[in-house]
């Protein structure tokens, strides 16, 4: 049986499943024994925790947070003050009626009601190319054939992150306060991908992602991402295309990054074109462990930044963008959860606590207690998004994992046929067996990836496990 746009699945909705949308921020939800930090958990007893009767809720309360969500996997789990509206609360509030039907759509879909004729969300990956070298990514680590080729356009990013203090805005293609990132198009030029052969680093050209996106905002898209693998804000592009969906009708636009490039300029300029959730990844409370988990990085331009963006958010007289800060557990930075969260509450929205993937076999970044419980196998990415990488390649998810179930391609200008082609067709019907045998070895990956060695085995990691002694051949 296949399948198509519309139809409601046989097997009806999974109540247990929430979604994996970035920033999905609805209602609290189990999320086992809380080993991001001593007394963060929500169901059961924290084992951190010396009160015996606890049973999560009232240690969360101490900290004057509370879950707001977690998405379908139980990788990234969502924190917000424990008092007032919650992220969603206010989008809803700031947006109106419009983000409040789309997030009905959005719940039908990750409860597997209905399938969309069009995708509710598709992430953008602008380029190849970062200014960090982050231990936990497998990209920017040079790791991967992807990231050592994308690691050619490091150096002139690096050059221009380090010249990005000025307030004068970067021309056309060059990285935001910086010099040009090579293979970055100067022009929209031909559809498709960016000239590969000025640089390894590639980009997808402003016209055919402004077509994707006049496509979208006709045939029911409701939201957009900018980000990807890779560091957006290395693209001079992304206010003017966040400004191009706005106008067009797209009601949600997020992007995630590292900070870096965020000058109050650039702030200025993704306020003021629409721009409704900021996604930036801290990933410490010290500077001396974010430069362990932020090579490259600057503790104190970053926070800068992040405050700069505030005041520029608070001078215009805006709610939007929300501001949701980041970090990823992994062994470097464990003990810093709790200090992270209490410098930052008040200041910024909302909180992401993210579990690291380890993508080998023995990540040494990998966090000594992987924070559990076990993540959802159900997962209802296929059936409401896409991402386009930076050569076109549709995926049907936004994790790196995701990278071997390409479902068609962007650089036709159109995602219509993609979404309602027979790849993702056949990967959903996968899903809703909820086996892990039915599933392609890339979701088994990326289900076990985030747990400790007995649940990757379970989910059979150790088939044809992806080491990096394997991606270097």
């Amino acid at each position: 049986m296949r399948l198509k746009e519309g139809t409601v699945p046989p097997s009806g909705p999974v109540s247990a499943t929430s979604g994996g949308m970035p920033g999905d921020v609805r209602g609290p939800g189990a999320f086992g024994t809380g080993r991001f930090g001593a007394g963060f958990t929500e169901t059961g007893p924290d084992e951190s925790c010396q009160d015996e009767s606890c049973q999560g809720e009232s240690c969360l309360e101490e900290t004057g947070l509370r879950e707001t969500g977690r998405d379908s996997r139980a990788v990234s789990r969502f924190l917000a003050p424990a008092s007032g509206p919650g992220p969603e609360e206010i989008l809803a509030g700031e947006l109106g009626k419009r983000f409040s039907d789309y997030r009905v759509r959005w719940n039908a879909a990750k409860a597997f009601r209905e399938i969309p004729s069009y995708p509710l969300h598709v992430d953008y990956e602008l380029l190849s190319a970062c200014n960090l070298r982050c231990p936990m990514c497998l990209f920017a680590g040079g790791h991967t054939a992807e990231g050592r080729a994308g690691r050619g356009g490091q150096e002139t990013a690096r050059v221009g992150a380090e010249k990005a203090s000025g307030p004068d805005r970067p021309s056309a293609g060059a990285p935001m306060g910086g010099e040009p990132v090579a293979g970055t198009p100067t022009d929209d030029g031909p559809k498709g991908a960016g000239n590969g052969n000025r640089s390894r680093t590639k980009s997808l050209s402003v016209g055919l992602v402004k077509e994707l996106i006049a496509e979208g905002a006709a045939r029911g898209q409701a939201s957009m991402g900018f980000g990807g693998l890779w560091e957006p804000l290395l693209s001079p592009d992304v206010p003017g295309l966040v400004e191009h969906g706005t106008r067009l009708g797209l009601v949600d636009s997020m992007m995630n990054t590292n900070g870096l490039l965020l000058t109050r300029d650039v702030s200025r300029d993704l306020i003021e074109a629409g721009l409704t959730r900021l996604m930036v990844s801290l990933d410490a409370a010290t500077e001396g462990t974010y430069a362990l988990m932020r090579p490259g990085s600057d503790f104190g331009r970053v926070t800068d930044n992040v405050l700069g963006f505030l005041e520029v958010r608070r001078a215009l007289g805006r709610r939007l963008p929300l501001l949701r800060l980041s970090f990823c557990v992994t062994s470097l930075n464990e003990g810093e959860l709790q200090e992270f969260l209490g410098r930052w509450k008040g200041v910024c929205d909302f909180f992401s606590v993210q579990r690291y993937g380890d993508f080998g076999a023995g990540s040494p970044v990998f966090p000594r207690d992987p924070p559990g419980p076990e993540p959802s196998g159900r997962c209802a990415q296929p059936f409401k998004r896409l991402a386009v990488r930076h050569d076109g390649t549709a995926l049907p998810c936004c994790d790196l994992s995701g990278i071997p179930l390409a479902v068609g391609s962007a650089l036709s200008g159109s995602l219509e046929g993609v979404w309602r082609g027979d790849k993702i067709a056949l990967l959903r019907e996968a899903v809703l067996k909820d086996s892990p045998e039915a599933l392609p070895e890339a979701c088994r990956k990326c289900r076990g990836k985030y747990g400790p060695p007995s649940w990757r085995a379970s989910w059979r990691l150790a088939c044809t496990p992806v080491t990096v002694s394997q991606e270097r051949q």
